[in-house]
């Protein structure tokens, strides 16, 4: 089974796992990682190697980071790069995480999804999960109002 950590800034690895949890039900093989004010950022790394060794089972390991080029990102670039070479292979570590790529991340999980073949469905739903609305962009709709 694919094994997911989630590492972020605050819990906010903790309200990622749980929001999926409402949504799709118990979830299995996750583990997630916080980085609090005040925390010894080596120490950050030394969680990360436990987590992914806890999510690891063989098909690919999964690490969703918050923001690129900061703590958690850089710690778990640094412990994937410092892994065995057969799990530095299977671990793919993706930033800018946001609640439907963790979804889609679980999805693939149930699915058994090659690893490989789902960091790259993950960052494509990253990339079509982000949108805008605003009112200036809807058509003009002053003509419905006259049918009435």
């Amino acid at each position: 089974m694919l094994g997911i950590v989630i590492a972020t800034h605050g819990k906010l690895s903790d309200g990622f796992k749980d929001s999926a949890e409402v949504i799709i039900g118990a979830t299995n093989n996750i583990a997630t990682v916080n980085l609090n004010q005040g925390d010894d950022v080596q120490a950050l790394g030394e969680k990360i190697k436990a987590a992914i060794q806890e999510v690891n089972q063989g098909d690919g390991i999964i690490v969703l980071v918050d923001l690129l080029s900061a703590s958690p990102y850089n710690q778990s670039v640094l412990v994937a790069s410092n892994l065995e070479k057969e799990l530095q292979e299977a671990v793919y570590v993706i930033g800018g995480v946001n609640l439907p790529m963790l979804l889609e991340t679980i999805n693939h999980q149930i699915l058994g999804t090659a690893v490989a073949e789902a960091a790259e469905a993950i960052i494509k739903q990253g990339n079509d999960s982000v949108n805008l609305w605003h009112i200036s962009l809807m058509e003009d709709t002053d003509d419905d109002e006259d049918d009435f």
